[in-house]
């Protein structure tokens, strides 16, 4: 009997080394990978000499998304651009990751490539495409 353990694709490691990314001030490429030795952590080494560790989640799907955008670096929604404030506050798309405003992200919807299967909070945009990869479009305009 051997154990085997397989690392499934679900989004992009671009936290730290993005270099279109506003959040990251200093963006480097990765120059080395490694599995712990209880394969419950991915190591990320990058070319300005700093290691990340990423956990590797027995329940893909349901961690804390590494794509979302960090709330210090967005001052306005991606939707309609009004300012955050105590009043005005931050949402996360679940889908996409984006910061918006309440307005802006009042959709719900499931998201199967999260593995999110009740309603969660979504902008416009994705709602519309998740909506559409269900094959109905309620609530999107043209």
């Amino acid at each position: 009997y051997r154990w085997e353990r397989q690392l499934v694709f679900r989004s992009k490691l671009t936290m730290h080394t993005a270099f279109n990314r506003k959040d990251n001030a200093q963006p480097a490429e990765i120059t080395s990978l490694a599995i712990s030795k209880d394969h419950s952590k991915i190591l990320v080494g990058d070319g300005r000499g700093r290691v990340f560790s990423w956990s590797v989640s027995d329940q893909p799907g349901r961690s804390a998304a590494d794509h979302w955008v960090k709330d210090e670096v967005v001052d306005c929604c991606s939707g309609c651009t009004v300012r955050f404030s105590l009043a005005e506050r931050r949402h996360h798309c679940r889908n996409c990751g984006q910061l918006f405003c309440q307005k802006c992200s009042r959709f719900q919807s499931e998201i199967k490539r999260l593995k999110i299967s009740s309603p969660v909070r979504v902008c416009q945009n994705c709602y519309c495409n998740l909506q559409h990869e269900r094959g109905t479009e309620d609530g999107c305009r043209n």
